[in-house]
């Protein structure tokens, strides 16, 4: 029943952890339930730390030109044809200071200069990440060689990542968001990069308001997106920090927790 009027216009949705299952998949009955809800008029944005090169496969899955929020909020673009709906690079000072540190400190450095990945050396866990986002290595030679420079992440240990994005994100506040997208990848984007100022202006552009927006997600690299939308969504599998400021939350990625939420919400009508 195409055009019915509904309270939720647009669901955005992270990716691992949320949208994608333990295997990396979509689902098939989340794949169906979200085409029907894009039949209805549902505009669906999903909403990763990747760049689009690493969304190609998700994006095939469904119709339409849809806006894609990509590097964690950095940019956003249209799914086909690639055109840039928002953008905000880190500043070079900033960004070489970032770099500089987790070359002091000895982690493994990953640097977008959009849709290019440059790495300070190659290492297993660099090698992982390559084959998830799907783009070519670069061995960084010259830090200031680089042009625009979208967003830095090092790889660390999963049990320092909270304390290092407490004591950074102190360090570079009013500079930099500082997060973590996964327990081992701690990144960093510009203050006016986030995926709730991607959003904003994505829903602008539409004509659609917070109050009518879905956001889904299960880190703290979605707290901006979360906090900007009419109606928050943790997955049962987020950390209690997360589940704690949302205002529902639904099963795990594993259970089909995005289509649950759009079945509940979007198909069957429920106002939140």
């Amino acid at each position: 029943m195409k055009g019915l009027v509904m309270k939720y216009k647009l669901l955005a949705t992270d990716l691992d952890g949320t949208l994608l299952n333990s295997k990396s998949e979509v689902s098939e009955h989340t794949r169906k339930t979200i085409l029907a809800a894009i039949e209805q008029g549902m505009l669906f944005v999903p909403s990763t730390g990747r760049p689009l090169c690493g969304v190609e496969r998700i994006c095939e899955m469904f119709p339409g030109d849809f806006p894609v929020i990509t590097y964690n909020g950095a940019a956003a673009m249209t799914s086909k044809t690639q055109r840039v709906l928002f953008s905000q690079d880190l500043k070079r000072g900033d960004a070489k200071e970032i770099y500089e540190l987790g070359v002091e400190r000895g982690v493994p450095i990953i640097i977008w200069e959009g849709e290019t990945l440059h790495v300070s050396h190659i290492c297993f866990e660099i090698e992982l990440y390559q084959k998830i986002t799907g783009a070519t290595l670069h061995v960084l030679e010259n830090f200031d060689a680089l042009s625009v420079i979208t967003k830095i992440i090092w790889l660390v240990q999963p049990e320092d990542g909270r304390q290092l994005t407490l004591a950074l994100g102190e360090r570079f506040a009013g500079r930099m968001n500082v997060h973590t997208s996964h327990p081992c990848l701690l990144e960093f984007v510009d203050v006016k990069a986030s995926k709730g100022l991607a959003l904003q202006a994505i829903g602008e552009a539409h004509g659609i308001t917070a109050d009518e927006i879905i956001a889904a997600g299960d880190g703290f690299n979605d707290v901006s997106m979360l906090k900007y939308a009419g109606l928050s969504v943790a997955m049962s599998n987020a950390p209690e920090d997360i589940r704690a400021l949302c205002k529902h939350v639904t099963c795990s990625n594993d259970e089909d927790g995005v289509a649950k939420v759009i079945e509940e919400f979007v198909l069957g009508g429920r106002n939140g």
